[in-house]
C-alpha cells in the first residue's frame, strides 16, 4: 500500500523563478566560468532521454544499466563548448542531482527543485518542501526518492505521471542519544526497492519504493559507508575509511560482507553502469573501476590518481566517464573526462572551485557548485558533450 502524504495547500505552491536572459560562456581549460546574474531558468536543449540514477543514486545513468543514452553530437570539441548558467532561483547548499528527459532534478537543502530544459521557469516540486534537508537523490520508473539529510527519512514522488502527494519510504532507527547528529550517505534505486547508507548508524539500508514496508530493512553494517550502487544480484557500498568497495548478495541477502574492491584513497561516490562499477576517492583525486565479474582478488582499473585535485563526483555514459574536481592544485574546479577503460584524462572545462555533483544525458554534461564551508545561493551549469 503506496503511503502518500497529505500536504497544506501552502506547500504545493510553486516557486517560480523571475524573467532574465540565459549567459553563455566559451570556457577553455584554465579559464573561469562566471556565473551570471540572472533570476530566470531559460537553458537550451539538452536533447533527447537520459533519466539518470538508476542504479547508481548519482551521476547519469539510464533505467536499465547504468549509463545515459547516446544521441547525435554536438559541434564543439573538447575544451571548446559553451558553458551555461541555468539561471533561477536554486535554493542553497546543492547537493544530488537526477536528469529526466524533461529536466534537472536538484537537492537544494529545503526541498527538490525542477530546473525544465525547455526554457521553463525553475520550481520546487510540490510534495517536497518541509519534511527536512533533501540530499540525495535516485531517479528510476518514474519516482524520485530522497534521503533527508537531518532525519533520515526516505521518501519518494512520482515524476512520471507527476503527482504532488509524496510516499514516505522508510525511516532510519533513532539513535537513543538525542545529541547525535544524523550523517547519511548516498541513495540508489533498483527494480522495486531503494537501498542507501547511513554513518549514524553505520549501516546500508533498503525498503520497498512505494512505502509499503513498514520499516527499513538493514543490509549491512560498514564502518564509514557513503556510496551505493545496486544490480540484479548484489549492493555495493564504498566505506571511506576502510578504503574499500564492498558488497553482498540481495537475494538471499549475504550473512556477510565481501570486500570487491581496496581503493586509492578514501572512496565516496558510486555508480554502476554496465557491469562496471566506478567510484571516486577525494583525498586522493582517484578515479577507478571494476567490472562486477571479476575476481574478488582483482585490482581495479585506475583512470587517474591526482592528489592535487579533489574528485568529488562521477557519471556515466556509453564511452565516457566524466567527474568533478571540487578543487584542483590551484584552488579551482573542474570537470574531467576519460574513455572508459584508458587513462586519457583531459579537462573539458574550468572555473571556480567548489565543482560538485554531476550528472549527464544523452547530449549534456550538467553539475553544481557547492561550497561546502559557506552557505551559497546554489548555481547549476550545463555543456553539450563535445564531438570528440
Amino acid at each position: 500500500m503506496v503511503k502518500e502524504i497529505a500536504l497544506p495547500c501552502a506547500l504545493l505552491a510553486l516557486g517560480a523563478a523571475g524573467s532574465g536572459c540565459n549567459l553563455i560562456f566559451g570556457i577553455e581549460p584554465g579559464t573561469d566560468a562566471t556565473p551570471s546574474s540572472s533570476s530566470a531558468t531559460a537553458t537550451t536543449g539538452s536533447g533527447d532521454g537520459g533519466s539518470a540514477q538508476a542504479t547508481s543514486g548519482s551521476g547519469g545513468a539510464d533505467g536499465a544499466g547504468g549509463r545515459a543514452p547516446s544521441c547525435p553530437p554536438s559541434s564543439c570539441a573538447a575544451g571548446e563548448c559553451p558553458v551555461t548558467q541555468m539561471p533561477g532561483v536554486l535554493g542553497s547548499n546543492p547537493k544530488g542531482m537526477a536528469v529526466t528527459p524533461d529536466a534537472v532534478l536538484m537537492a537544494n537543502n529545503e526541498a527538490i527543485v525542477a530546473i525544465p530544459k525547455d526554457g521553463g521557469a525553475a520550481r520546487t516540486l510540490p510534495g517536497t518542501l518541509g519534511f527536512g534537508d533533501t540530499a540525495w537523490v535516485t531517479y528510476a520508473g518514474g519516482q524520485l526518492s530522497w534521503i533527508n539529510w537531518s532525519n533520515g527519512d526516505v521518501l519518494g514522488i512520482s515524476i512520471d505521471p507527476p503527482s504532488s502527494s509524496p510516499i514516505r519510504i522508510a525511516e532510519v532507527p533513532r539513535q537513543e542519544d538525542e545529541d547525535v547528529i544524523p550523517g547519511f550517505g548516498r541513495i540508489a534505486s533498483f527494480g522495486d526497492s531503494v537501498y542507501w547508507a547511513t554513518q549514524t548508524p553505520p549501516a546500508v539500508w533498503r525498503a520497498k519504493a512505494d512505502g509499503s514496508q513498514a520499516l527499513a530493512e538493514q543490509v549491512a553494517t560498514s564502518e564509514h559507508p557513503i556510496g551505493v550502487a545496486v544490480d540484479a544480484t548484489h549492493v555495493y557500498w564504498s566505506d571511506y575509511w576502510a578504503s574499500q568497495i564492498l558488497r553482498k548478495t540481495k537475494e538471499p541477502l549475504g550473512e556477510t560482507a565481501e570486500v570487491f574492491a581496496e581503493t586509492n584513497g578514501n572512496p565516496t561516490e558510486i555508480v554502476l553502469a554496465g557491469g562496471v562499477v566506478y567510484w571516486v576517492t577525494d583525498n586522493t583525486g582517484a578515479v577507478q573501476s571494476k567490472a562486477t565479474d571479476a575476481a574478488p582478488g582483482a585490482p581495479p582499473f585506475t583512470t587517474t590518481v591526482d592528489a592535487q585535485a579533489v574528485a568529488k563526483s562521477l557519471a556515466v555514459d556509453d564511452e565516457f566517464v566524466y567527474w568533478t574536481v571540487y578543487m584542483n592544485g590551484e584552488g579551482r574546479g573542474e570537470v574531467r573526462r576519460a574513455h572508459i577503460g584508458k587513462g586519457d584524462t583531459i579537462t573539458l572545462t574550468t572555473g571556480e572551485p567548489y565543482f560538485f555533483e554531476i550528472a549527464v544525458d544523452c547530449g549534456f554534461i550538467y553539475w553544481n557548485v557547492n561550497n561546502l564551508e559557506a552557505e551559497e545561493d546554489a548555481v547549476v551549469f550545463q555543456m553539450p558533450k563535445p564531438s570528440n
